[in-house]
Order: structure tokens, then sequence, then C-alpha cells
């Protein structure tokens, strides 16, 4: 992975802690960081917040469930964004069902109607 790789991987992930870190402080700072890491790590925050948490309440404190909820939602959004999608993304590039930018550009590209 290049170097510009790595930085963006680490600052996503820094971002996303200090995002996480915000949402807990309290009062307009908590609300406005609060939909910036729903935003930040969507999908999975959405899931956690508004599905799972009031579930994972029932078995724990707050306390044990916010840290843990907010762990769980970084790293799983970070597989999705770092690890799956560029996954799906290459193995259907290979295939050939996506067009590079050029290609979409200069209409070289395979459409679904060309044999």
């Amino acid at each position: 992975m290049s170097r510009a790789g790595v930085a963006i991987r680490a600052g996503w992930v820094g971002l996303a802690l200090l995002f996480a870190y915000a949402s807990t402080l309290g009062g307009d700072t908590s609300i406005l960081f609060g939909w910036v890491f729903l935003t930040w790590t969507a999908p999975f925050s959405i899931l956690w917040w508004f599905y799972l948490y009031d579930f994972a309440r029932q078995y724990m404190s707050a306390a044990a469930a916010q840290p843990i909820g907010l762990i769980s939602v970084i790293v799983l959004a970070y597989l999705f964004w770092f690890v799956l999608v560029p996954y799906v993304w290459t193995r259907a590039r290979r295939r050939g069902n996506l067009a590079t930018p050029s290609e979409a550009d200069t209409g070289r590209g395979r459409s679904r109607n060309s044999s």
C-alpha cells in the first residue's frame, strides 16, 4: 500500500476517534459531533444507535455500552469502507462490469447491450 493510502486510512481512523470522543462531551458539541460521527461511520453507526443500543442496554450499563458500541462501530465501518468496498470494486473491475473513468469518458467501456 502506498504512503498516501496509509495516511488516508490513519486519518480516517483518527477523525473517527475524534468525532466519537467529541460526541460524548455534552452540550451542543455532542449534538453536532454525534451527527458527524453518524455520517462518518455510516452505515454501522446508524444500526448501532437506532437498533442495537437499546438491546445492548438490557444486558449492560450505559457506561459500558457506549464505549463498546463506539469502538465496534469504528472497526466495522473501517472494515466496510477500506476492506470490503475496495474488494468488491476490484472484483467487479476484473470481471469487466465497471468501466474505468477514462473508458467512461470516451465511451469505450462495456455496456449491457453490447455483445
